[in-house]
């Protein structure tokens, strides 16, 4: 059996739970137990110890992304084990990542510290360049290709690249594919390269159809155009289940009109078999 926990989401389950504007995942897969991201930084640890679950138990982790919402749980996570452990990542993940906020202020949006301040926590990285497996069954979906016309990236988003201030073009996001016993899931993060993309790449690595997606979207942010072409791809999808939260926000009311029961909308504390 396959399992996904979702540790912090912006909703939570129930009262148990804490919520705040990041995600973390807890993935048992033939043995392991990974983790994909570590939220904000407050609620990792309570939601962990509220799931009975163990952070001394993980054997990797993996980071989506850059951001202080998938990255700000790592410092009290490395400081709550008692040994190093090994975490995956795209080498960008330390790079720029800018918000413009209304007004034109740009502030930093990146990792609370840097590579050798996790380093000095436990940390061993091993940064990706391209799709990697590192685990049976598990494929680390790390160089997405950006062909859909539709999934654009957020203009307010931005990156410091070569001394200028442009889009960010998130080298650094990537997605997790299982090879699970009720078939093929992928697990998101933000999804900065866009669902259909990294659907369209998770596809080129199963022998069957995905029967689940699950994570963030990052439609909520995206303009009516994005989250049209997407839900209408995703309804395409036959037997897909989509599960997503976090930067779904509002979307997920439109996934839910579009896609019927094929949608669940995804909060702090649900454990889904996969």
């Amino acid at each position: 059996m396959s399992k996904a926990v979702v540790v912090v989401d912006n909703t939570p389950l129930d009262g148990r739970f804490a919520a705040e504007h990041g995600l973390s995942v807890w993935i048992e897969h033939q043995g392991l137990n990974l983790l994909l991201d570590t939220g904000m930084g407050g609620a990792l640890l309570p939601n962990l110890g509220a799931l009975g679950l163990d952070p001394n138990d993980l054997d990797g982790i993996i980071l989506s992304h850059g951001h202080y919402d998938h990255v700000g749980g790592l410092e009290a996570l490395l400081k709550a084990r008692k040994e190093p452990i090994d975490i995956w990542c795209h080498a960008n993940a330390f790079g720029s990542h800018l918000v413009s906020r209304p007004g034109g202020q740009v502030i930093a949006i990146g990792t609370p510290l840097d590579q050798a301040g996790y380093e000095a926590l436990g940390a061993r990285f091993h940064f990706l360049e391209r799709d990697a497996k590192p685990w049976p069954g598990v494929t680390l979906l790390a160089q997405i290709p950006r062909n859909t016309a539709f999934e654009t990236p957020r203009p307010e988003l931005q990156a410091e690249i070569n001394g200028e201030i442009a889009p960010d073009p998130f080298p650094d996001d990537l997605a997790v594919l299982l090879e699970a016993p009720a078939g093929p899931a992928v697990i998101t993060g933000c999804a900065h390269s866009g669902v259909i993309n990294i659907l369209d790449l998770a596809r080129q690595y199963t022998k069957g159809n995905i029967v689940m997606l699950m994570g963030g979207t990052h439609l909520g942010p995206a303009d009516k155009r994005q989250q049209d072409e997407t839900a209408a791809a995703l309804k395409r999808m036959d037997g897909l289940q989509v599960v997503s939260g976090h930067c779904t926000l509002a979307a997920g009311v439109m996934l839910a009109e579009k896609l019927g029961g094929r949608y669940t909308a995804m909060a702090a504390g649900m454990s889904f078999e996969l």
